[in-house]
Order: C-alpha cells, then sequence, then structure tokens
C-alpha cells in the first residue's frame, strides 16, 4: 500500500508554448515577479474521468493520479510510489479515487486514495484488476474485470467491504470496453468477430455492442456496430452510449449511439485530425471530458453537451505531493561534447518514473522502465529527493547511469556524455530497420515525422523504414506521411522513409521498401472490407514492388517452433513466394531463434535469401518497444545512401543483431558473396563478435549445422579464425549468443550474419528434406486456401493455384537434383 503524504504547493512554470516535439526542453522555473505563464494544454494526460457532478477530472500522467478543475488551472497530484497508477475512478460522492497500481502499465493492484487528505483507503482485501473501474452509485462495490480465484480475468462486482468478488458472467469472462450507466443499473462492453488463433480483422471490422444488467443476467445484444469500438462511455443516466471508433477513417471519433434506436439515430460527435479518445461524463449528461492527440502528446477537453463547443481544459501549474527541484539535462557526445539525442530514463529511489511536461513518454515492454527523448537538453520539474539518471543511444553507446539529489527550490544542472565503444558508420557499417508503425491504433499520442527524428536519433538508427498499413479494418494508418522518398526531416546521419506494410490475413505480412507509389490493395483477406480476398496473393504484390525497383520482404515469420505453420501471423506463403523469385529477404528476428529454422531450410533448398529485421513496434503507444530493437546493419561503400543501403540488403551484405556487432568472411569475401570450389574442399573463416555487454560464444554454421564454435573471451568477446572443411554446395553464416543484461532490452542477446554461398563443382544447394518440409506446408497451404475460399472469381483462384502448382515444381526439383548428385 502506498503511503500518500500531505500535499505542498509547487507551481510549474512554463517560459512559453511547448515545442513541436512537446519535451519543453526551454522550459525554467519562473520567479514570483515574472508575468504568469502562458497555460499548458498538450502535456499528456490519459484514462481521464470527470466526476458524477462534473466540476472535476483525473486522471493519470507520468504513473501517477492528477486532478484538476473542469475548466483547467492548477493540477493536483493525488498518488506517488513505485509503479504506473492508471485508470482512475471517482467514488459517487466524489470524495474517493479508486485506481490501479500496475508494474507494467497494464494490469494492476486496486488501491483507493482520499481526495482531500491524500491518504490511501484501506480494503479489506487485495485485488488485481485490469481496465477500467466504475463504483455502484451506493459507493460499496467497485465494478471492473478483476482477477479470480482461478487466477483468469472475469467481469466481476468487488465488495469494498468484504473484499468478496462476484462475478457477473457464467462461465467468469473478461470483457472488453466496459462502462457502468450512471445509475447502476446497466453494464455496456464490446466484442469483436476475432476467433482465437486468427488474424484480428480476419472475420470482419465490425463489434458488437452488448448491454448486461448490473446485477447480472443474460446478455442482450444492442447492435452489430460497423466498425470496431475500443471503448464505451454512459451519457449520465441515459440510454445513450458514447463509442470511441475509427469508422470510415484510421483515427478515433467519438460517436453518440442511442441503446434503444442504435442504427437509426447513431451519429458523430467529433471529427478531428487525430484521435479522439476515452470520453467521460458527468452523472447529469451534461459535461463530457477525454483526450484529443493532434498536437502529439495529449491534451484534456471538455464539451457541454447542453450545447457548446470544445474547450481545451489549460493547465497553469502543478501541485505537487511534495516540494520540487528542478532538473536541467543536458546529453552530449563523450568525444565531441555537441549535444546529441538520447532515451533517458528519471527514476527516483521510492520508483516513480518522471519526464518533461508534453514528452511522448513511454514505458518499455522489458523492465517497464518509463522513458522519453531528449534532444540535448530537457528540463524536468522533480519532487525534491534521490534519483538515477540513465541515458543509452543505441547499439554504439555504453549507457550512462548516475545518482543525483533534487534539492526543494534549487536547479540542478548536469550533462551525461554518452561514450561510442564502437563506430559503425566509420567503417562503413549502417543500421536500419523495416517495420516501424509510427501511428497504428489502440495508442495515446500522434506520431510525426519531428517526434519519429527524435526517437530514432535518440536510437542511433541510420536507416529508419515505417509502414503505412491497416490494422483490423479499411483504416490506412499513416499515408498522411507517404512521399515516395526519404522525408524532408531526413538528415545525413538519419533517414526516414514512409514505406508499406502488405498485411495478408491468410499469406502472410509483407514489407515493402524503397517505394516511390504504395502498392494497392494495402492489404487482403480481411472481410466484409474493401478487399475482402486472398488476391492479390503476395507474390503479386511483391512483384508489382519490384516494378519500382522496391525490396520485398517477409516479417515476422513464425513464432511457433514446434510448427512453425502455425500462428494468425505466421507467414504461409513464404514457401511459395520465395520459390519463385518474388522475395529479397526475410526477418530473421521476430520469433529469433524459430524464424531461422524455417530461413535456414529455405537455403538448404538452394535460394539465396539475405537477413533482414523489423521490430515491428507501435510508437503512438505508451507500451512500446523502441525502433530499432532488432536491426541490420548493411556493408556500404561511402556515406550513408538510402538506394545504396537498400541494394545492400538486398544483396546480402548484412547482418542482423539485437546489440552485438560483427564482422565475417570466408577466404576474405564478405557476407553476400560466392565461393567457388573445383571439388569439396577447405576454406578458412574468420570472424568476430563484440558487445558492450557480454558475449557466451560464437558458432559458424554451414547448411543450418553448427561446424565450429569458440567460446568468448575474459572481456565477453569473440574472436574465430579456422580452417572449415567443404564437403559439398551450401551457405555458411555466423552468429553469437550472449545472456541478458540490466541494460539491454531483451533476455537473451544476439547476432546472425546473412550467408556467404559455396558453389562446389557448380552443384546446386539441395536438400531433400528441406524441399519435403516445405512440399508438406505447400500441401496445408492450399488446404486451407480452398477451406476459407476468398476469392471474387475462379479466374483469380486459378492465378493463385498456379503459383502454389509452380512452387511445387520447384521444390520437387530440390528432391530431383539432390537424388541426382
Amino acid at each position: 500500500m502506498k503511503q500518500l503524504l500531505p500535499a505542498a504547493l509547487t507551481l510549474l512554470v512554463l517560459a512559453g508554448a511547448l515545442i513541436a516535439s512537446f519535451q519543453d526542453a526551454g522550459a525554467k522555473r519562473a520567479e514570483p515577479n515574472e508575468p504568469v505563464p502562458q497555460s499548458v494544454r498538450a502535456f499528456g494526460p490519459v484514462h481521464p474521468r470527470i466526476s458524477p457532478d462534473g466540476e472535476t477530472i483525473v486522471f493519470s500522467w507520468q504513473g501517477a493520479i492528477w486532478s484538476v478543475p473542469r475548466s483547467g488551472g492548477m493540477m493536483r497530484q493525488l498518488t506517488e510510489g513505485s509503479g504506473y497508477d492508471i485508470e482512475p475512478a471517482f467514488s459517487p460522492d466524489g470524495q474517493q479515487v479508486a485506481y490501479l497500481n500496475s508494474p507494467g502499465f497494464s494490469s494492476g493492484r486496486v488501491q483507493i486514495v482520499d481526495v482531500q487528505t491524500g491518504e490511501a483507503v484501506k480494503l479489506p482485501a487485495p485485488a488485481v484488476a485490469v481496465g477500467k473501474l466504475f463504483y455502484h452509485p451506493d459507493g460499496s462495490q467497485l465494478l471492473g474485470n478483476f482477477r479470480l480465484a482461478d487466477r483468469s480475468i472475469g467481469l466481476a462486482w468487488l465488495n469494498l467491504q468484504t473484499g468478496r468478488l462476484t462475478p457477473l458472467l457464467s462461465p467468469p469472462q473478461r470483457v472488453q470496453r466496459l462502462s457502468l450507466s450512471g445509475d447502476g443499473t446497466t453494464i455496456a462492453y464490446a466484442t469483436t468477430m476475432d476467433v482465437p488463433g486468427q488474424q484480428t480483422g480476419n472475420n470482419g471490422p465490425q463489434a458488437d455492442l452488448w448491454q448486461l444488467p448490473a446485477a447480472g443476467g443474460r446478455p442482450d445484444k444492442v447492435t452489430r456496430f460497423p466498425n470496431r469500438i475500443h471503448d464505451t462511455c454512459f451519457v449520465g443516466t441515459q440510454r445513450e452510449l458514447l463509442v470511441v471508433t475509427d469508422l470510415g477513417g484510421a483515427h478515433y471519433d467519438l460517436w453518440k449511439v442511442p441503446l434503444d434506436d442504435p442504427d437509426r439515430l447513431a451519429r458523430k460527435l467529433t471529427f478531428g485530425q487525430a484521435d479522439e479518445d476515452r470520453p467521460s461524463v458527468s452523472n447529469d449528461g451534461r459535461w463530457l471530458a477525454f483526450t484529443d492527440n493532434r498536437r502529439g502528446a495529449t491534451e484534456l477537453v471538455v464539451r457541454d453537451l447542453f450545447g457548446g463547443g470544445d474547450e481545451t481544459a489549460p493547465i497553469t501549474g502543478r501541485e505537487y505531493l511534495h516540494p520540487t527541484g528542478t532538473l536541467k539535462l543536458s546529453t552530449a557526445d563523450d568525444e565531441t561534447g555537441e549535444p546529441v539525442t538520447a532515451r533517458v530514463v528519471v527514476k527516483s529511489n521510492a520508483g516513480q518514473f518522471h519526464a518533461p511536461v508534453g514528452a511522448l513518454y513511454r514505458v518499455s515492454t522489458r523492465g517497464a522502465n518509463c522513458f522519453f527523448y531528449c534532444r540535448g537538453e530537457c528540463v524536468v520539474e522533480l519532487p525534491a529527493g534521490e534519483y538515477t539518471l540513465s541515458v543509452q543511444r543505441g547499439f554504439e553507446h555504453r549507457p550512462v547511469h548516475r545518482e543525483i539529489q533534487i534539492e526543494a527550490g534549487q536547479t540542478f544542472e548536469t550533462t551525461l556524455a554518452v561514450e561510442r565503444w564502437i563506430d559503425q558508420p566509420a567503417q562503413g557499417w549502417y543500421g536500419g530497420e523495416n517495420h516501424i508503425h509510427a501511428n497504428y491504433g489502440y495508442g495515446h499520442w500522434y506520431s510525426t515525422p519531428e517526434t519519429m527524428l527524435d526517437q530514432c536519433e535518440g536510437e542511433g538508427l541510420s536507416v529508419c523504414n515505417f509502414v503505412v498499413a491497416n490494422s483490423d479494418t479499411d483504416g490506412v494508418f499513416d499515408r498522411e506521411f507517404f512521399r515516395g522518398k526519404p522525408d524532408r526531416l531526413s538528415t545525413d546521419g538519419t533517414i526516414l522513409y514512409w514505406n508499406q506494410e502488405f498485411r495478408s490475413t491468410f499469406w502472410g505480412h509483407l514489407t515493402l521498401v524503397n517505394l516511390n507509389q504504395l502498392v494497392e490493395p494495402i492489404f487482403t483477406g480481411f472481410q466484409d472490407t474493401t478487399n475482402p480476398w486472398d488476391a492479390p496473393t503476395n507474390s503479386d504484390i511483391a512483384r508489382a514492388t519490384h516494378r519500382q525497383n522496391g525490396l520485398a520482404n517477409y516479417t515476422h515469420p513464425t513464432r511457433s517452433a514446434n510448427d512453425p505453420y502455425v500462428g494468425p501471423y505466421s507467414a504461409k506463403g513464404i514457401p511459395v513466394d520465395v520459390a519463385l523469385g518474388n522475395i529479397d529477404t526475410m526477418d530473421i528476428n521476430g520469433g529469433y531463434p524459430v524464424a531461422t529454422s524455417v530461413w535456414y531450410r529455405l537455403l538448404n533448398c538452394g535460394f539465396r535469401l539475405p537477413a533482414s529485421a523489423g521490430t515491428d513496434c507501435f510508437l503512438n503507444r505508451i507500451r512500446s518497444r523502441f525502433p530499432g530493437a532488432d536491426r541490420v546493419y548493411v556493408k556500404l561503400e561511402g556515406p550513408l545512401d538510402y538506394d545504396k543501403w537498400v541494394e545492400g540488403l538486398r544483396a546480402g551484405r548484412s547482418f542482423v543483431t539485437n546489440g552485438p556487432m560483427l564482422e565475417f568472411g570466408v577466404n576474405n569475401k564478405p557476407a553476400g558473396s560466392t565461393i567457388e570450389l573445383g571439388s569439396p574442399g577447405t576454406i578458412v573463416v574468420r570472424a568476430s563478435g563484440g558487445t558492450q555487454f557480454s558475449l557466451t560464444r560464437g558458432e559458424v554454421v554451414f547448411n543450418g549445422n553448427v561446424v565450429a564454435t569458440v567460446p568468448a573471451d575474459a572481456q565477453g568477446q569473440v574472436s574465430f579464425k579456422q580452417s572449415v572443411k567443404i564437403p559439398g554446395s551450401g551457405w555458411l553464416a555466423f552468429r553469437v549468443i550472449g545472456p541478458a543484461h540490466a541494460d539491454h532490452h531483451a533476455g537473451t542477446i544476439y547476432a546472425h550474419t546473412s550467408p556467404v554461398y559455396v558453389s562446389v563443382d557448380r552443384q546446386p544447394t539441395a536438400s531433400p528434406e528441406a524441399a519435403a518440409f516445405f512440399l508438406k506446408w505447400i500441401d496445408r497451404l492450399e488446404a486451407e486456401m480452398r477451406q476459407r475460399n476468398r476469392f471474387p472469381s475462379n479466374e483469380l483462384r486459378r492465378h493463385a493455384l498456379s503459383q502454389i502448382d509452380a512452387a511445387r515444381d520447384v521444390y520437387r526439383g530440390v528432391v530431383k537434383r539432390a537424388q541426382t548428385r
């Protein structure tokens, strides 16, 4: 239980409006004789809830619960401590706020705070929930999705006197997009058409809207809404809901849906350029509060539903629970002293995280640290106390940590300089990745080229391929940023390029790089959308990509070790499309090392398929990975050039890594090369692997088998030079592995080169076992395709079958060549 200390007033004075990145880099603490500062609007609140009387809004901000008057003004801190306090809910009298204290910005333990005193209200027993909470109108119970006795999550009432949980559905089940009517009689929630084991959106974009008696009983379907519903909110005690949906576009809007005539009377309420989300309405149905992220970070918006426009609640200052001081942090290059953009974590000794006002803060998926990006200088208002500062900048710089003390009323200035342990661009290696979602639904922030430049520079990423894509519906995200060339904000060291993820619910997902036009359709196989068909095939899309000199790459190919074919997002079409020569590269990082097992088999069939990487990160979400968490380094001659980088990737002059750096050569030839031998013989392999952390070993792989292993030295690095016997044609690659480290973002440290190919007596590489594996795979693919039967014409069905048959012939040829050697 948190100990909530008495409030002490501290104003946050801002010298001007937030800069476009909303990092408040120029803010300073004002003296008493300075003029009243301009108020802050887009400062980053989430999960707003308005009080029953409509006078106050509570919200989560940087891991604590705060309140502010509906009309704006001073925001006041209500909670503090370790973890993230999220999902606040007012009691009926407005005197208490229930919320979740979450270790990772998801599920958490239920807590209650007294609004006036700041004291914690003791619960009779611990309770864990996920998502929104609602008080019963008599204040005796909380409604939510709670962890039940069998460890499952289910919709239930929590009795605040006894701690007893009463599930409302039989069998108990979690419901999505939960809402309780103001009079406490009716529960609303939404379900989708999705089926476990299938990709979301495969069975249609619709959402069923349900109502359920608050005392339990049989759910009643209100309507089938034509698109996803991302949140619901009752309009006070009325039989009307506000729903959040991206119907007709890619961004969230608010719609009003009367429960008694939803199909005829539903109407759209907001028309913003980005996302309007998380509506909350006072009990009298008059005051609506919601968030709007059109300026990047969210702002609180209030609407008078009885008549009147939208008004942003301006923030004039912050009242912390303790007196505050100011941290003025500079991030610089250790060698040159020049400012650099870096990823920063500011953590108190009590376990609470802080960021500048308006920063697009995020919570890492491993370690649950809250981080933000600092472009050379940033200012953070902090309660007095001890803090740990952590600064990182991608894979080529060492992490920096510093303990500091913040004194009340004082400014603490410090510079954290990041030191290179290796300079890859100086050696011609440039890191990039092909699968970054700047905006992708279910998010909090609105990402722009400006904020993407901050993140990618902060990760030391040279080539940043963002993707235009759909998710579950017709909505296509980030089409507004596609230019068919590098973005104008690209720099000499960081290239921003919006490309495309082509998403098929059947064949798998491709990332398409170096596009000057988007490849239409953007997606296939999404029932009841503009393209419900399994046509065109992924081979068709790849060929259209090649016609504009683009690169076609299979992304997140598989995650199932037991059966690589299965999985809603597996690359089911990959053996067909590779066999037909339509795929240039393949991501091996998603599901590593499971993905490498499929890659090895494709290479063993004689296909030349370089490795690539894409994190599939969602950068508008608070809980996210960061861009370049996995990346591919490509060797170039000369300075960074986008076209040359793509061609180097296509040629296989590359290695994939989540941290270590590799060098690899066979007979002095690099990855992507071919070694010609007249007969079986011996080749010389030179390889090395280095990391700022530690490796366990390095391995030379021939045709998927480890033929040489070298343990790491005392410093955790690997160096290798050895002769290797080559019995026949095939391929060689080098890989390293290392243990987890507190400063690393993954559970395992790894890196893997693309192959060097070896031709012995001009014989092809041909593994009958690998070919037989893919022939069985293709049989399953054809059977599933026929069962789905999603083709608009027999002609297109025959076209897809002809590609499948042509691929079969290729693998049968591999078996035949192996038998005749």
